[in-house]
């Protein structure tokens, strides 16, 4: 099963996404006086997932709402469901008469 949730209204907003997990490490670069290169990390890395969603007007809508409102969003992925909340949307490109196309970026929340 493919599906994109909102979790706080219990609406599938679309089967219809996909998912690409990336991460974010903080770290410094320092030249010492010899020539060296040192890296520093600071943290743990910061975990999001860049999806990419085909949503009708009623999903598209959805979208929004789940933005403008912090909703948690669940992305199931057969049987792996990924947790987030929107931190960047695209304009949405319309593909066909009834379809929206747009990719969005969650920050990680929980991933079970």
């Amino acid at each position: 099963m493919t599906e994109l949730k909102d979790i706080d209204n219990g609406i599938v907003i679309t089967p219809f996404v996909s998912l690409k997990e990336k991460q974010e490490v903080i770290r410094t670069l320092h030249k010492t006086l010899d020539g060296r290169q040192l890296i520093s990390r600071f943290g743990e890395p910061a975990v999001s997932y860049d999806i990419t969603v085909y949503v009708k007007e009623d999903g598209r809508q959805a979208l929004f709402s789940a933005e403008n409102q912090l909703s948690l969003l669940k992305v199931t992925l057969g049987d792996k469901a990924y947790f987030g909340r929107i931190i960047k949307l695209s304009e949405f490109d319309r593909i066909s008469r009834e379809y929206f196309k747009a990719e969005a970026t969650l920050a990680k929340e929980a991933d079970i």
